[in-house]
């Protein structure tokens, strides 16, 4: 038997482990682009996933499955950022939690639309020639700089900025095209 989800939630099993890591999994980067956001840094945001995961486990029985999950996950998250920064010098504290509760709203509204465009631009990547997608690889997974991928390829830096120019241009295209079709 399937439970039915939320508006934006995947379907999901009657298992209550198998409900509980099918909507976490769904939207555990969406969290944790808002925790980053809240902390500037990458190992806190992480640590600060880690305890709103199981904040939201050992209150998953007051979950409302009729309801969406994202906002309900947003608001445990909330009130761990909240415990964060009462727990650190009040200088420390990057954000305010009003701000944080407006990009919770805004992220919860826009995850379906960043998913399916993560989605369109895997795709497009996959159908990138491998000299390209090699190239778009080293410049952004591997953070090369212009420098150095000119010397790897033997072409100047305009060259190589031109082509990565071309190679964006390509892959906005395509994510566009592939977007229109999934809506």
């Amino acid at each position: 038997m399937v439970v039915p989800p939320g508006v934006g939630d995947p379907p999901v099993p009657d298992d209550v482990h198998a409900r509980f890591l099918a909507l976490h999994m769904a939207h555990q980067g969406t969290l944790f682009g808002w925790l980053l956001a809240a902390v500037h840094d990458f190992q806190k945001a992480e640590d600060l996933l880690q305890q709103v995961s199981l904040v939201l486990w050992r209150k998953f029985p007051e979950y409302r499955p009729d309801l969406p999950w994202l906002p309900w996950a947003f608001g445990v998250a909330r009130r761990e950022v909240a415990k964060h920064f009462r727990d650190r010098a009040p200088r420390e504290a990057e954000l305010t939690l009003d701000l944080l509760d407006r990009v919770a709203v805004s992220m919860a509204e826009t995850s379906g639309t960043v998913t399916t465009q993560r989605r369109a631009l895997s795709a497009c990547l996959e159908q990138l020639p491998p000299r390209q997608r090699e190239l778009m690889r080293l410049r952004y997974e591997d953070d090369r700089s212009l420098d150095d991928l000119a010397r790897l390829t033997s072409r100047t830096v305009a060259a190589v900025n031109m082509i990565l120019v071309r190679i964006r241009r390509a892959l906005l295209d395509c994510t566009r095209r592939a977007t229109i079709h999934e809506t």
